[in-house]
Order: structure tokens, then C-alpha cells, then sequence
């Protein structure tokens, strides 16, 4: 096999990964943490758009992603496309729920969200997810809320 045979199998192999990831692993599926232990690596890094600081490490964005979904504990995403080129993946998806738990402080509204721009980037190393950049039109989502 060539470099480039094994680069393109890798570049599959990581494209696989972060497919589990954003659907084995999304947070409303009743096994998500367990994905994450087996898909993430324990020093994982996520630069989260909203955040001042990046979140590292697998328990801290094990609960960080528990708090998100637990003001939207009905959210699904749909991918919209998927793009891998060696060691990282990216996808654009689209997101749909109803605020019905706490979200950054804001009660449940009951009010339906849907953002079509969540953007993830993935750095995946030996079989694991090292690195996270994840981008979502918050302000959207709070005035939809009524949050602002």
C-alpha cells in the first residue's frame, strides 16, 4: 500500500470515528458517555465558541456536554455534510429541540430552537478524539429562548 493508500484509509477511519461520535455520542442517546470513553482521548480539548477558555480533559466535557443537554433534553442534530482530509473531520449540522430544563441559567420556556450553522471540527490521533472546535450561533439560540 502506498502513503497515500494509508493516508486515505486513515483519513476513512477518522471520518467513522466522528460519524460515532456525533451520533452514537450525541447527547440525548442513553449510552453518549460511554461512546465518549471509548471515541475520546482523557486529555481532550474543546475550544467551544462560547467559552473564554478552552474545556480540557474527558470528565470536564463529559459534564459540560450534560449541562448543555440538559436544557434541551429532546434536541436532535442532523448533519448536513461531512467533510475528512487526514487528521481531521469536520461537519455542519443542523440542531432542533425545545427548552424544557435549565440552559446557561435561563428556566425552561417551552419555546422550540432550530439552528441550522453548528459547525465541529475534529483532530482525531491514534484512533481518538484529541481536539474539539465547535461553533453555534448561541445568540440565536437565546433569543429564541427569549434569554435576550
Amino acid at each position: 500500500m502506498t502513503t497515500s493508500g494509508k493516508t486515505a484509509e486513515q483519513t476513512g477511519k477518522n471520518r467513522a470515528i466522528a460519524l460515532r461520535y456525533a451520533t452514537e455520542g450525541w447527547g440525548t442517546e442513553p449510552y453518549w458517555q460511554k461512546i465518549w470513553d471509548e471515541l475520546l482521548a482523557l486529555n481532550v480539548t474543546q475550544h467551544f465558541a462560547s467559552q473564554a477558555q478552552p474545556i480540557v480533559g474527558l470528565e470536564a466535557n463529559k459534564q459540560f456536554n450534560a449541562e448543555l443537554f440538559a436544557g434541551f433534553p429532546n434536541i436532535s442534530q442532523t448533519i448536513n455534510y461531512i467533510v475528512a482530509e487526514g487528521d481531521k473531520v469536520a461537519y455542519v449540522a443542523t440542531l432542533a429541540g425545545t427548552h424544557m430544563g435549565t440552559f446557561m441559567g435561563i428556566p425552561p420556556t417551552g419555546k422550540s430552537i432550530e439552528v441550522s450553522e453548528s459547525f465541529n471540527l475534529l483532530r482525531i490521533d491514534n484512533g481518538k478524539i484529541v481536539e474539539i472546535w465547535y461553533q453555534l450561533n448561541l445568540l440565536k439560540v437565546m433569543q429564541d429562548i427569549g434569554g435576550v
